[in-house]
C-alpha cells in the first residue's frame, strides 16, 4: 500500500463557524485539503489548499511555539496527525485549525456545498465519524 502525505485545515470565520465543503468522490463534507507536493511544507500546503478551494487566506490559530532559534524556525503545529486509509491508499494527514482573514468565500473547484456552518449545523451534515471527534475537540478549544 502507498503513502501519501496530505493535509486538511479546519478554517473558522469570525463568527466561529466552520468551513466545510462536499467531497464527491467521498460522499462527504470535508475541511479543505489535499496531496502536500514534492517540494511543499505541509503548513504551506494546508494555506494553498484553502485558498485553492474556497478562495480563504488562512492565520494558524495556536501553533507556534518560540523554541526555535536563528538555526531552527519553528512551523505551524497541526491539530493532529493522524494515517488515514483510502482505500487504494493512506494519507499521512496533517490536520491544522486556522482562522479565515475574510468570511467571503469563492467556489474555485466547483464543489456542489461549501459553506460556513456552526459546528451544531455541521453535525446534521454528512460526516466521517473522525471528522465528527475533531469538531468536538475544536469546539473545546475555542470555547463554544
Amino acid at each position: 500500500m502507498k503513502f501519501h502525505r496530505a493535509v486538511a485545515v479546519y478554517i473558522l470565520n469570525s463568527k466561529n463557524e466552520i468551513l466545510l465543503l462536499y467531497h464527491k468522490k467521498l460522499n462527504t463534507y470535508l475541511p479543505p485539503g489535499g496531496h502536500v507536493e514534492d517540494g511543499e511544507l505541509t503548513h504551506c500546503a494546508a494555506e494553498r489548499e484553502a485558498f485553492e478551494e474556497a478562495g480563504v487566506n488562512i492565520e494558524f490559530i495556536n501553533v507556534k511555539n518560540e523554541l526555535g532559534d536563528e538555526r531552527a524556525t519553528s512551523l505551524p503545529t497541526p491539530l493532529l496527525v493522524q494515517l488515514e486509509n483510502i482505500g487504494d491508499h493512506y494519507h499521512e494527514d496533517f490536520v491544522y485549525l486556522a482562522r479565515a482573514k475574510s468570511d467571503k468565500l469563492t467556489n474555485r473547484e466547483g464543489h456542489e456545498d461549501i459553506g460556513w456552518f456552526s459546528i451544531d449545523e455541521a453535525y446534521k451534515l454528512k460526516l466521517f465519524e473522525n471528522v465528527k471527534k475533531q469538531l468536538d475537540y475544536i469546539r473545546k478549544i475555542i470555547g463554544i
